[in-house]
């Protein structure tokens, strides 16, 4: 899109619509009294990132010449950055040795940390809710790219599971044993699926619908704070900052001494957090943030969410 020397790209108070990238030109940002604040041209390092990603919008964008921009829809680029990030944590898979025989799956995921927290009343409800499903070796239990729907737990059977890029052969991630479980990302973060499963074997899954999964498992374990509150852990040593996002999304705008470790990276450098710490968990609104802290509470970290994601005055 285009836009004239003079005229506003957005004002103070207009509701954060679209993320604009700057291609061609340069603007200035301004005050509610039209002061200058700050300049961005084209081809710099700032227009690299989004411009003053707030909500509502805290500047103004004033063109200083003629101005060609990208707006992208801003809710469904953070479904993007999500979906995309969290391509390593669809799956969670146990070892061949933690392979459990039909009758005992249920006592094998109580044994797991994150169901540990779950309200007795919630677990009992989740497993009346839970409905089996038989499988044939080659059914696609979910499909990339689909809307999340289910959560499963795979009682019999064996599934593999893959990722498809344009112009590539799928790429194998994992094969699942009996007691593995998948597909709760998608349901935290409302994002379409990032990989399929596939069954390789005749078998059985249990699954739960996405709104039981958020408000029985999800709900009762995910801890949200406010920034005001967060602050005060933090400053007083109880917890520490943890961004999820990009690293380029960090350098443009992050909290003081936060740690950045993004979201599809969190599984694989987990040892780089102090499992004696606690963490507020932090993206731009609480997408990625939400799926890292579930991570991180079934790692056995005491996890935060930072409620509607990194402030204005930051």
């Amino acid at each position: 899109q285009n836009q004239q020397a003079g005229q506003y790209l957005f004002k103070i108070g207009d509701p954060l619509e679209h993320a604009i990238f700057i291609l061609s030109g340069e603007i200035q940002l301004e005050d509610l009294n039209g002061k200058r604040i700050s300049g961005l041209s084209a081809g710099s390092a700032g227009a690299l990132h989004r411009v003053a990603h707030h909500s509502p919008r805290n500047v103004a964008a004033k063109c200083i010449s003629n101005v060609r921009y990208l707006s992208v829809d801003a809710n469904l680029l953070d479904l993007m950055l999500t979906w995309d990030q969290a391509g390593s944590l669809e799956v969670n898979e146990l070892s061949p040795s933690q392979a459990v025989s039909h009758d005992d799956w249920m006592a094998k995921l109580l044994q797991m940390h994150v169901f540990q927290m779950v309200p007795p009343a919630n677990l009992q409800a989740m497993f009346m809710r839970m409905v089996e499903i038989k499988a044939q070796a080659g059914d696609t239990i979910i499909k990339q790219d689909q809307d999340g729907d289910y959560f499963y737990v795979i009682i019999s059977g064996r599934c593999q599971v893959t990722r498809e890029a344009a112009g590539h052969k799928s790429l194998p991630l994992a094969e699942l044993a009996p007691g593995s479980y998948f597909g709760e990302e998608a349901l935290i973060a409302d994002t379409q699926r990032n990989a399929t499963v596939t069954m390789l074997t005749d078998g059985s899954l249990m699954r739960l619908s996405k709104q039981d999964f958020r408000s029985l498992l999800n709900d009762p374990i995910s801890k949200r704070i406010n920034f005001d509150d967060a602050q005060i852990m933090v400053n007083t040593g109880r917890a520490k900052w943890l961004d999820v996002r990009l690293p380029s999304e960090h350098a443009a705008q992050n909290l003081p001494d936060s740690v950045n470790l993004p979201l599809f990276l969190l599984r694989k450098k987990l040892t780089v957090l102090d499992n004696k710490m606690a963490y507020v968990v932090y993206c731009d609104t609480s997408r990625r943030s939400s799926a890292a802290a579930f991570v991180l509470t079934q790692k056995g970290y005491e996890a935060y969410v930072l409620d509607q994601g990194i402030p204005q005055r930051a």
